[in-house]
């Protein structure tokens, strides 16, 4: 697989002031409202620079969505030069999830905006994806080698910890991200893997609904 082509310094530059902009807007205002010299104006660029990069608007939504997302899928793996170890590969899921929160608190503003009702509405889903596939991916293929003897469908599985660990990350970005990436990463490998129930230390203190 080749390399991709190194971006110009000052078309990195260009969308960055962009989906800042985009991003200060969308504090105020839903995304079908924002207009692209909203946008330009924001970001105290011309109209002319704007469409020398992207045809409209929605074409400028979803290449910004697609390279925060893909800057997402390439820090959230760790990286091996060479064959890993057992040891390694146990690490594997927590790591992934420390890398996902510490992306996650760098690029926050942008994060909780596309995460809102005022966002992009395909964001979240696509976001879900990548957590099932990067994040996930190992212990979901554990899951399928071993659905004969599931106690519950392995979709239904699946989409609850996924579901639960986007849950997560909002109410995170909500609260202002008041516990560290490692606190988070940390306690949500210890829920994913235990249960919440467990976790909190409440299998004999609470009355199951039934």
């Amino acid at each position: 697989m080749s390399k991709k082509a190194k971006v110009d310094p000052r078309i990195k530059r260009t969308n960055k002031y962009l989906r800042d902009a985009l991003v200060e807007l969308l504090k105020e205002k839903d995304v079908t409202s924002i207009t692209i010299q909203e946008i330009t104006e924001k970001a105290e660029l011309t109209r002319g620079t704007f469409y020398l990069h992207y045809q409209d608007k929605q074409d400028f939504l979803v290449q910004i969505m697609n390279e925060v997302l893909e800057e997402l899928i390439e820090q959230v793996k760790p990286k091996q030069n060479n064959k890993a170890s057992l040891e390694v590969e146990e690490k594997d899921e927590s790591v992934s999830f420390l890398k996902l929160f510490e992306f996650i608190y760098e690029h926050a503003d942008y994060f909780k905006v596309m995460l809102s009702d005022r966002g992009l509405p395909q964001f979240r889903s696509h976001m879900t994806e990548i957590v099932k596939k990067r994040v996930y991916g190992e212990l979901i293929s554990s899951i399928g080698e071993a659905e004969d003897g599931l106690d519950i469908p392995k979709d239904i599985l699946i989409s609850y910890i996924t579901s639960a660990h986007i849950g997560v990350i909002c109410s995170w970005l909500e609260s202002g991200m008041k516990f560290s990436p490692a606190f988070m990463a940390d306690k949500l490998t210890s829920l994913t893997l235990l249960g919440p129930i467990r976790v909190a230390g409440l299998e004999n203190k609470i009355k199951l609904p039934y």
